[in-house]
């Protein structure tokens, strides 16, 4: 019964991989639409994750009962005691002696024989590395496209000369200057290699790997989108120079003395506000996060708020607070992220699989690549503000 449960997820994790393998190659032959093909490869990744644990299942209660079935196995004790030779011995017939040929499957130790044929529990899944939260990619809106570059064009000065007007009087003039910005596409892209028996022997380990995969490739997205310098092939995130107004407050801009890095984001959030746009957010290092929310006010409390339930309103100054450990410590970000920048996706996260690299034939081995394409199209550098979290000296 076990078997034929076993082919029969097999079954259907074959019948997976090959559409999954057929939708990527109509993507790549022009065929089909990338966002219309990867909602129903996600959704037969989550199929192939739900077969994976059950076939893993089935084999690990098969195993249980094969081991269930050895621990019928008998001592040499419990071979002795039930051979015919003893039972005569104990019986009427006299016999002073007994002797009995045992078999040695089992007696390796007459006291943890049978505790050894106990076997252990197999957890289901695999318990991961630690994982980070990917918050940046989320603050921007994105676009699809089928271009290798972006280019847009960006205001770069106005001159506002509207006025009121005498009757016949000449009306005035304004003057704007444009500029063409271009960025590439990027890829992201990492692969790793597993053996055949592996994949075989552990679909659920596969498709662990394929998720692995996939959180790599957005990880590495995360940082770039942030941190990209611009230097090809790195992305030119939101922080590059050029992209983003540097905070260049003196301390009497704050506030003054005994001001604080409450005090330097207040005059953050105003500065993109009074530039007409919306602060939306700020990105914070969970390490800075935690600075701020421990300052206390003269009296001993906390200037957050109780510690009791300060955290389920991450924000300040009614602005959301954005955790990101791809935010270096002691560096702040703040705006209006939907306007200020766009994410184009020229091709999400694919994951393939491959037998022919190398090698790999003749050692069984299987090439995993996951990649991606996109570009960060800064349209407004002034909706976002950030540099060094710390209250100026002077």
């Amino acid at each position: 019964m076990a078997t034929e449960e076993i082919n029969t997820a097999l079954e259907a994790l074959s019948k997976i991989d090959a559409s999954i393998a057929g939708m990527q190659e109509s993507v790549k032959k022009g065929e089909a639409a990338q966002a219309d093909v990867q909602k129903k490869i996600d959704e037969l990744g989550e199929k192939q994750v739900l077969f994976s644990r059950q076939l893993l299942d089935i084999q690990q209660k098969a195993q249980k009962a094969e081991g269930a079935a050895d621990l019928v196995d008998k001592s040499i004790g419990a071979q002795f005691v039930n051979s015919d030779s003893y039972k005569r011995f104990k019986g009427t017939s006299g016999a002073r002696s007994a002797s009995a040929e045992v078999s040695n499957k089992s007696a390796e130790n007459p006291v943890t024989s049978a505790q050894a044929k106990l076997v252990p529990y197999r957890v289901p899944g695999i318990v991961p590395l630690d994982t980070r939260e990917l918050t940046i990619e989320g603050l921007f809106p994105r676009i699809p496209t089928a271009a290798q570059t972006i280019e847009y064009m960006r205001e770069k000065t106005f001159t506002n000369g509207a006025a009121t007007v005498a009757e016949a009087a000449m009306k005035p003039s304004s003057s704007f200057e444009f500029e063409l910005k271009q960025t590439p596409v990027q890829v992201i892209a990492h692969w790793t290699k597993i053996t055949r028996q592996l994949a075989d022997d552990a679909p659920a380990l596969q498709a662990f790997i394929n998720a692995r995969m996939i959180y790599g490739v957005n990880l590495a997205a995360e940082d770039q989108l942030l941190t990209g310098d611009g230097t090809s092939p790195n992305l030119s995130g939101i922080m590059a120079a050029g992209n983003y107004t540097a905070q260049s407050f003196k301390l009497a801009d704050i506030g003054g003395a005994g001001s604080t890095m409450l005090d330097l984001l207040r005059v953050s959030f105003a500065t993109i506000n009074a530039a007409g746009f919306r602060t939306s957010a700020v990105v914070l290092n969970p390490m800075d996060w935690a600075v701020l929310q421990g300052l206390k006010a003269t009296d001993g409390g906390y200037l957050l708020g109780s510690p009791a339930n300060s955290f389920a309103s991450s924000s300040i100054w009614g602005v959301r607070v954005v955790e990101s450990a791809a935010m270096a410590k002691g560096k702040f970000l703040a705006g209006d992220f939907a306007r200020a920048a766009t994410v184009y996706d020229r091709m999400s996260t694919v994951v393939d699989i491959a037998a022919q690299n190398e090698d790999d034939f003749i050692k069984n081995l299987y090439t995993i690549r996951a990649e991606r394409r996109l570009a960060l199209a800064v349209e407004y550098s002034n909706a976002v503000i950030g540099g060094a979290l710390a209250v100026p000296e002077a």
